[in-house]
């Protein structure tokens, strides 16, 4: 099954979202990168780096893992700033 890939729009910054919703858990990018490697998803630093400032697409699997270590809905991801 091919991925899904999410791109973020002009009005709407997934990745400005993601480190905004890490920073205030006080969450490491480190161990949200450990977590998502755990899960089987392919990411390292320099991956997630790009996917915190929206220089690359998310993988709607890789939003479900991260919303569930965030403790998070995922539609937290598609608020406009």
């Amino acid at each position: 099954m091919e991925e899904i890939k999410i791109r973020s729009d002009n009005h709407i910054h997934v990745g400005a979202n993601l480190k905004r919703i890490r920073e205030e858990k006080g969450v490491q990018a480190s161990d949200l990168i450990r977590h998502l490697q755990l899960r089987g998803l392919n990411i390292n630093k320099q991956r997630y780096y790009k996917l915190e400032h929206d220089l690359a697409n998310v993988y709607a699997s890789e939003l479900v893992a991260m919303a569930e270590y965030l403790k998070i809905d995922i539609s937290d991801f598609f608020k406009d700033n």
